[in-house]
């Protein structure tokens, strides 16, 4: 008698995107070219973040960045401002990007015409933690006015990420200040690299860079 093996569809789905993902990955590193996936909740920062970082690097480098959004390309226009091409993927209320929607972008264009890659994730701290997107490296954005207990509170999220980025460093949030949710990633996650920035005063951005292993 034969034994049935049940694999569950979203298991299943994981297994692909993971192996997609990788694929994207090793891709990007045999040309040589650099690919980050930034994620957090909306209004943390993340797009304020790339216009800032796409002002600096598209002076030597081409940027090219993806974004994920629900709907409208509100985003996608403001950093294209800045000297980066850009691409919006409208999720129509999916609410992360996965490998399979990074590949699709990807596949409309020459690779070789850029330097370096950001995807700008659906804006929410569930969703994008558990999808793999192929990102050489996972940045996480939160800013001080998400509360004193936002990292604790996805731990999921702080666990998966390289860098953490504690936004909006400039406002003064009375009884609370920066260094708590600094703490709280480190204590999550000992190795992970955390930085304060303020996508208003430009403190923190070209910190960033440098910990990208980016040049200006």
């Amino acid at each position: 008698m034969t034994q049935e093996k049940k694999v569950s569809v979203k298991k299943k789905a994981y297994v692909l995107n993971d192996e997609l993902a990788d694929k994207i990955r090793q891709e990007m590193k045999a040309k040589n070219k650099r690919f980050f996936n930034v994620m957090g909740s909306i209004g943390a920062g993340k797009t304020a973040i790339l216009e800032q970082i796409a002002e600096k690097l598209s002076k030597k480098y081409k940027v090219f960045v993806i974004n994920g959004d629900v709907a409208t390309t509100i985003d996608a226009d403001r950093i294209a401002e800045h000297g980066a091409k850009t691409v919006q993927i409208n999720t129509g209320g999916g609410c992360h990007l996965n490998a399979q929607l990074i590949q699709n972008e990807l596949s409309k264009i020459n690779i070789d015409d850029y330097d370096i890659f950001f995807a700008e994730n659906v804006g929410n701290l569930i969703c994008p933690a558990n999808w793999d997107v192929g990102a050489e490296l996972n940045i996480v954005v939160v800013s001080i006015t998400e509360g004193q207990y936002v990292v604790k509170k996805h731990p999921i999220m702080f666990k998966g990420a390289d860098i953490a980025l504690i936004n909006k460093c400039d406002l003064n949030i009375p009884g609370f200040d920066a260094d708590t949710l600094v703490k709280d990633c480190s204590m999550i996650k000992s190795d992970m690299k955390v930085l304060k920035t303020s996508a208003v005063t430009g403190e923190g951005i070209e910190e960033l860079i440098a910990t990208l292993g980016i040049e200006l």
